[in-house]
């Protein structure tokens, strides 16, 4: 697998969690397209607007070679 596969399955299994979990959530993708950043904003505040209430998560996965794979956390206050 590669890391883009990776990260679209951990955003499915959280999707599915929240939702299960009463949060309401949305994907900016479902498949293996690309967006723009400009689009993936775009897409964002097309599902919920500008509301500070608002959480988004991007998951992405470093792959640093010489076996080790780390992720990051990335939280704008």
């Amino acid at each position: 697998m590669q890391e883009k596969d990776y990260n679209l399955m951990i955003s499915k299994y959280l999707y599915d969690r929240f939702n299960e979990l009463g949060i309401p959530t949305s994907l900016t993708r479902e498949d293996d397209t690309t967006l723009s950043p400009t689009e993936r904003v775009e897409k964002i505040l097309s599902f919920y607007g500008d509301s500070p209430d608002v959480i988004v998560i991007s998951n992405h996965l470093n792959a640093g070679g010489g076996g080790f794979l780390g992720g990051d956390l990335k939280v704008p206050f």
